[in-house]
This record gives structure tokens, sequence and C-alpha cells, in this order.
């Protein structure tokens, strides 16, 4: 057997799925699937329905009529590949299924990477094992046309933006019902009273497409008010072309970075030279937030969310730690709706206050406008045709899937006399997935009329035809199924640019698009030496460029969720190492170890005093609040809680080590359903596995992390719990007597780690003095009061300041250390006639006041960027009137 007749039979082999009663057309004959054959013969009803009415009803796209066999992306009409697939089939008869898996293995994995810093919920592991990997290729020339059609839609959706909120001649003319407009919850009424502006409504677009099963492509939706699912197409690129390194370098695929760099070119130009370019996300909560954080970090655009802006005279500003820094430009993964009260008051709850008066000033770019939703998702379908005809003077190049406007009596009718094969949709929301939402089959028709005709301004039927079909691997052998993809457009200094392929997924026949997410990499083969040719990386046009990277301005919100990390962090390792003493002393069989007042005290100092229980039964119960109890402040599970729900908001900012700390530690299961205090043994490893998994968090977070202001704020935190848990230790078990101090002292040692130092050095029962001077003075034990002061003196030299005088919290602090380094360890050891040491209560007094002070002082000073009242006072007086002299 030769070569070619080895290749053709692993090529046969590969289409085992693929039906066997091809046609000479190479399509698929017989009838298709169930539910795509009921639906094309509804559009063929449909279509013939509109067709004989004259004039057609408005809002009616009529269907095209469903071809007999349905076209296939990889097989031509004589039953032959493709030209530009039969490099990548080739190489799948060669990889075959053990290579393919492989190959998926790996691009698994490296779709799991990308989202290690991106994906606070973990949503994208799932979307990025299960989704489809094997490519779509798309032809050059049918590419083109693709572009053009996607470039023209983004000009009407543009231009159809300026006439609505302009002289609305499409709703004078009839182009356009008013219900569509004045009944849609997205359009921003209040804008037609805005200062002309030269911005464009659109910089960013992107188009749900398919084909159907006659060859044709159709518009499945438009996705204009918040789209930014670059990230998902540049994730998603990098993945298959590492991946599938071969077959993507033999169809010399092109590349995307060129399209991104005209992109950046417009931004860099609306930025001006002082302006900042910022990204605004939803959050970790948001299911889109993987693709905004990695088309940020791509673009080199800091990632915001609402709560990171705020306006000053008209201006917006992004709250940093250096300070309030103007921003220029802002591309939105925000709805209108959540952005600014004044849009939707009831839904704008955490947006960004008065944020649409910067964009109204014209000191803010808002990529996408406000108000753009107006024309979102299908809102446009139903009436393009005409738009196009009278808005561009130009034929519609890419229709749309059929699509019936509910808000016209006619389309109503028609849709409720075919409820299989129309759906209800929001127009320009998508599909209605909420519970009890109509649907076109209720029983009562009358109020199903009374309903369409109450709300039918803001619905749409909608159904989607039979689609082409693409091989997808399946069982070890390549099988057709239905597919769509979305694309991606953006604006340049040259007009609209259409990124050079997209991110393509399996649908159910007649289902609405999915959620974006990681899919089929779509390839488009180069024609030209020119479009093969590598672009330069974006990184490297920036860096030659005036467009200020923001990656060094720490945001405000994530210094807090620093600051709170490492307060949390030390909280969960105070409490780890007061359980683990008392459980030692309870282990180890000596009397003076397990008296109940000792244990009790160490305990009640994360976990609060209970005065209703004495003896053992108060110390099993503070174990078990400590260990089990949710609702308990300083417990293992609320730590464990807030710990990951503040890492996970940082996670961008910390090392994959660090992470992976965290992430172990509060996924623990052992902590589901910790040991009873009874059985102590168990419960004690359980506790120094998560100690050890603490220490490595620390050790990763020195070893790894940048001495920055991410450093210096996860530094306080820990600094100032340490300290705190310090005095609170020390006023427990140091600050009075009530057994032998050597039982206390133990204790004491023990629980700040140290007791080994003071074996080393002392090799005596511990004293007093020297348990205080080790603990409290010494500047070389990383555990001592001393130690923690100077940590944060360190730290706070390094923030910025505002003017030339060392900020408050940095005096602050000073102060607080020099107190302690002018203590004299004998005198704080000495006690009064009650058995208590009055100098060593009353300096961790004056520390434990200056640590929450410090505390507020950062919170003002960095985290909400107001004024102390002490400073409005001063500001007020100096701008207050001159007292007359009578």
């Amino acid at each position: 057997m030769t070569v070619a007749d080895r290749l053709e039979e692993d090529l046969r082999g590969l289409f085992a799925h693929y039906p066997s009663d091809r046609s000479a057309s190479g399509r698929t004959d017989g009838p298709a699937p169930a539910a795509a054959a009921a639906q094309g013969q509804g559009a063929v009803d449909a279509g013939l329905a509109i067709a004989t009415a004259d004039p057609p009803a408005p809002g009616v796209i009529p269907p095209a009529l469903p071809p007999e066999r349905v076209f296939d992306e990889a097989i031509d009409s004589d039953g032959r590949l493709r030209p530009h697939w039969r490099g990548v089939i080739e190489w799948a008869g060669r990889a075959g299924p053990e290579g393919y898996e492989a190959v998926l293995t790996e691009n698994r994995r490296l779709r799991l990477e990308s989202g290690v810093a991106f994906d606070p919920a973990g949503a994208s592991d799932a979307m990025a094992a299960a989704a489809d990997a094997f490519p779509v290729v798309i032809a050059p020339e049918e590419w083109e046309t693709i572009s053009l059609g996607v470039a023209q839609r983004a000009r009407l959706i543009e231009a159809a933006l300026r006439d609505l909120y302009g002289p609305q001649k499409a709703l004078k003319e009839g182009w356009l019902p008013p219900g569509l407009a004045f009944g849609n919850p997205d359009f921003a009424l209040w804008r037609r009273d805005w200062p002309a502006q030269d911005a464009p409504w659109l910089t960013l677009f992107e188009m749900d497409l398919a084909r159907g099963a006659d060859g044709r492509w159709m518009v499945l939706a438009d996705r204009v008010d918040s789209p930014l699912g670059d990230g998902w197409l540049i994730a998603n690129r990098v993945a298959a072309s590492q991946s599938f390194a071969e077959p993507f370098l033999g169809a010399r695929v092109r590349r995307l970075a060129g399209h991104y760099l005209a992109l950046q070119q417009v931004l860099e130009d609306a930025m001006g030279p002082d302006g900042r370019v910022a990204l605004m996300s939803g959050g970790g909560r948001d299911p889109r937030y993987f693709s905004h954080a990695y088309f940020a970090r791509y673009l080199g655009a800091a990632l915001i969310e609402p709560g990171d802006v705020t306006v000053r005279h008209g201006a917006a500003y992004v709250k940093t730690v250096e300070g309030l820094k103007p921003l220029s430009v802002l591309l939105r993964g925000v709805h209108s709706r959540h952005l600014d009260a004044l849009f939707a008051p009831d839904e704008a709850a955490p947006g960004a206050p008065a944020l649409s008066l910067a964009a109204r000033s014209g000191r803010l770019r808002l990529a996408n406008g406000l108000g753009t939703g107006a024309f979102a998702y299908r809102a446009m379908a139903p009436f393009a045709h005409v738009l196009c005809e009278n808005l561009l003077e130009e034929p519609l190049i890419l229709h749309d899937a059929p699509c019936l406007w509910m808000g016209d009596a006619r389309a109503r009718e028609q849709a409720m006399d075919e409820p299989e094969l129309w759906r209800l949709e929001r127009i320009t929301r998508g599909p209605m997935t909420e519970k009890g939402a109509p649907v076109l089959t209720m029983r009562d028709r009358d109020a199903l009329i009374r309903f369409l005709r109450r709300s039918g301004d803001r619905l749409a039927a909608v159904a989607t035809p039979p689609l082409s079909t693409t091989p997808a691997w399946v069982d070890g052998a390549l099988a057709p199924r239905q597919w769509m993809m979305r694309v991606f457009a953006g604006l340049t200094p040259k007009g609209w640019s259409v990124a050079p392929g997209g991110v393509a997924t399996l649908v159910e026949p007649g289902c609405p698009p999915p959620p974006l997410a990681f899919g089929k990499d779509v390839w488009i083969p180069a024609r030209t030496e020119d479009e093969a040719r590598t672009a330069p990386s974006i990184e490297r046009r920036m860096a030659g460029a005036h467009l200020r990277r923001t990656g060094g301005d720490l945001l405000s919100r994530v210094a807090d969720d620093l600051f709170w990390l490492g307060r949390t962090t030390e909280r969960a390792d105070g409490t780890l190492r007061a359980l683990r003493v008392v459980i030692d002393r309870m282990l180890s069989g000596q009397e003076e170890d397990e008296s109940p007042e000792v244990l009790s005290a160490i305990l009640e100092i994360q976990a609060g005093a209970d005065e209703r229980r004495v003896g053992m039964v108060r110390v099993r119960d503070a174990i078990g609040r400590l260990t089990a109890d949710p609702h308990e402040p300083m417990g293992i599970a609320a730590l464990l809680s807030g710990l990951r729900r503040t890492g996970q908001r940082v996670r961008p900012y910390l090392s994959e080590e660090s992470w992976r700390s965290i992430d172990r530690l509060c996924s623990d299961k052992g902590w589901k359903m910790p040991p009873p205090p009874q059985n102590a043994s168990a419960l004690l490893r359980l506790i120094d596995d998560s100690l050890l998994a603490l220490a490595a968090f620390a050790g990763a977070t020195h070893e790894n992390q940048t001495r920055n202001h991410v450093w210096r704020f996860l530094e306080l935190g820990r600094g100032i719990e340490r300290g705190l848990t310090f005095a609170r230790a020390a006023d427990a078990l140091a600050g009075r007597r009530r057994e032998p101090d050597e039982t206390w002292l133990r204790a004491w040692l023990t629980l700040l780690d140290s007791r080994s130092a003071y074996r080393t050095r002392y090799m005596t029962t511990p004293a007093p003095a020297p348990a205080v001077d080790l603990l409290i003075l010494d500047e070389r034990n990383p555990r001592s009061l001393v130690f923690q002061l100077m940590r944060l003196e360190e730290a706070l030299e390094r923030l910025p300041s505002p003017g030339p005088r060392r900020s408050r919290e940095l005096r602050l602090a000073m102060r607080t250390l020099m107190e302690i380094r002018l203590a004299d360890p004998e005198a704080l050891a000495e006690e009064d006639e009650d058995g208590v040491r009055p100098r060593l209560r009353a300096l961790i007094h004056d520390v434990r006041e200056a640590l929450a002070d410090l505390s507020d002082e950062l919170a003002r000073s960095f985290f909400a960027h107001t004024q102390s009242h002490a400073q409005v006072q001063a500001h007020q007086r100096m701008m207050a009137p001159p007292e007359s002299p009578a």
C-alpha cells in the first residue's frame, strides 16, 4: 500500500461518522434531524405566507427556503475535501485518534492555564474542558465577503444610532416603528439633549453569525452595548495555535495582532498624552470576567470595576493608591443599565455615580456609548434591510435569521399561529430564561394576546433554520455538526476592521446562540505573503507609543483587597495557632497544662468569652465555635470563606504559588466537617496541614512578589493584624497573673511561635522579663511586636505621600515604634500588689489604639480617598469669609 493509499484510508476512517449516502454534491441526503426538519417546514410555510402579503408585514424577515441537502464546510460539491480544509484533514489523518487526543489534552491545558489568573469563579475550567477544539477553516474569498458584511453592519448601526438620537428621520419616514424606540427599555431618551460630539457611538462590535443549510450566511445577533468578548477570541487563538501548531503553520493562518494594533491606534488617539485607557468589568461574578481581564492585559489597559471610578468637576478619575488619576477612554464591559443611576435608577446600584456626566461633557470617551443597547441583539434584524437602503444607500450584504417584531399585530398573529417554529426573546437582551417566562404555546390564547399587546414592543419571535455542518471530533472520528461563530470588529483610523477569525461553537438545531466561551478556533488562510507575515506584538507597538500603561497604578479597590487578604491570613493563622496550643496542652497529660482557665483564655483571644459556661465545657464550646460555626467571626469557616473571596478578587496580582496555597487551604474538605473536640488528634493534624498552607503562602509572597504597592499593602495588612493578635495575646496571657508565670508564659510563647527561640536562648523555664524582651523588644524575632512595627514603617515609607512631610500614618507608626524601642523589659515585667503588670498593660493598650488608628488612616488615604474630620474642618476654616470687626 502506498503512502497516498494509506492516507486516503485514514481519511475515510476519520469521516466514519459522516453519512454514507453522500450525493454527488457532497451533502447529506435524506431528511434533516426531526427538530430541524420541522423547523425547516415551518420556515417554508412562513416564507410563503409572507410572500403572498402585499405589502409585507412590518418587521418581518422572510425565511430563506431550506435546501434539499445540508451544506457542509469541509466537503465540496463534488464530494471532495475543499482546498482550504485539506491541510487540517490530512494532519488529522496522520495523527489519528490517539494523536488528536494528545493535541486536545494540550489544548485544554493551555486553555486552563490562560484562566489561572483571570477566572475567580472557576467557570472557564469546565468550559475549556467541554468545548470542542477541532478548528473551522473558512476560505479567504468567503471571509472577504463576511468582513464586508460585518463592517457594513457596524456602519449601519452607527448611522441608525446617530439618527435615533438625532434627527430621527427613520421614525418620521416610517423606516422604524416608534414602539421599537419608545417602548425599548434600552433606548436612552435623555441622550437627545446632549451637545453634539465627534466621538463615534461604536468602537467595538460583535456579531453572531451562522451559515444556513443552503450555504448562505445569516446574522443571529448584534452585540453592541458592552461586547468585549475579544479576550475569549485571543485566548482561544493562543491555545489553538500552540496545540495545533503543525496544521496552523501549514495553513498560514492570518494573525490577530494586526487588527488589534489598528484598534489600539484609535484608543491612543482618543486618549491624549496624559490620559488613561481602562476596561470596566462587572467583577468576578460576571461570567465574562475572564474575557475582560484577558483583553485588558492584552491591550495594556487597567481592569477596573464601577466602584473604581469617580467623577469630579465633570471629569472621570480612577481611584489609585497614588490618588485620583484622569480617565480618558473607557471600554465598557458593563451594560448601560448598570453603569450609571441616571440611566436606570432601579438597576444601577453598582454603577459609577454620574459617569454619564463625564461622557456628556466630552471629557470621557465611552466605548461603546451609552444608549447603544437600543439596537442590541435582535433589534436591528426586522428592519436592517430598509434601514440599510435608506441610511447607507446600499444593499444589505448579510441578511438576518427569521425574526418577527412583536410590536406589530400581523407579526404577533403569525407567531401565534406557528408556535412550533418561533420562540420569544427579548429584542435587545436575548433568550427569556426566567422561570415562568411566557412562551407561544401558552394554553390561554387570550392571556397571551394581552401579554403581547402590552409587552410586544420589547419582544421578538425568532427562528433559527437548519444550519450548515462542520467537522467535529466525536468518538474517535470526524462527524458533521451544526455550528455558529462569533466575529469581532473594531474601529480603526481607516474605518472598520474585522479580526481575521472568530470563536465557533456547536449548536443544537433551532436553539439560540449559546454564551460565548472557549470553542472551535476559526482559521482564515492567508492569500498573500503580506497577509501571512507575522504582525509585531502589541507590547512592542505599545512600548514605542506615548500611551502610558496603567498596570503600575494600583487601584484603590485592589489595594483594599490586598490589605484585607493580609489581615485575613493572619487572623486564620492566629486562630489555628490558638487551637493548636490548646489541643497540644490537652494531649500533653500534664496537670498544669489542663487548667480550664488557661485554655479558655487562649481560645477566647479569638473567639470571645462565653460567661455562661465554665470549666472544660467552656473550652470545648470555644473549640467547636472556632472550628465549625460559620457565624463565628474569627472561626475557621468564616475566615476561609473570606480568604477565598478576597483571594479571588486579587488573583491576577498574586503569583501562581501564592494562589495555589490559598486554594489548597480553602478547598480542604476536612474543614467542611471538622473532627469534634473529642477527636483531638485528627483535629490537630488538620490544623497542622492548614498552618503549612499559610506558611507556604507567606513564603511564596516573600520570594515571588515584586516589592511594589501590591506587596506593600499585603504586608501592611499582615503587620497590622499580627500586631493586634500579639496585643490581644499579651493582654490575655501576660498582663495579669492568676497562676504561676510559667504556665501563662509558656502558652504565650507557643501561641506566638517563639517557644523554640526562647529555649535556644535561655534553656530555662519561661520567666517574665526574658519572655517580654523576646516577644516585644527583640528586633530580630519576626514574631515580636517591635518587628511588626518595623515592617509597617518600611512599607509606609514607600507609599505615596500627598506632600513633602511624612504622612500621618507613617508618623503614627514611627511614634509607636519609638515608644516600644524605648521600653525597658524589666519595667514591663514588674507587677503591682494585685499581680498585674501595669506598664505592660499600658503599652499594649497604646499599641492597640495606634494600630486601629493606622488602619483607619490607610482606608481614608488610599482606599476611600476621603479626608479626616480634622482636615475637613481645617479646609472649612480656610474657605470661610473673614469675620467683620463688629
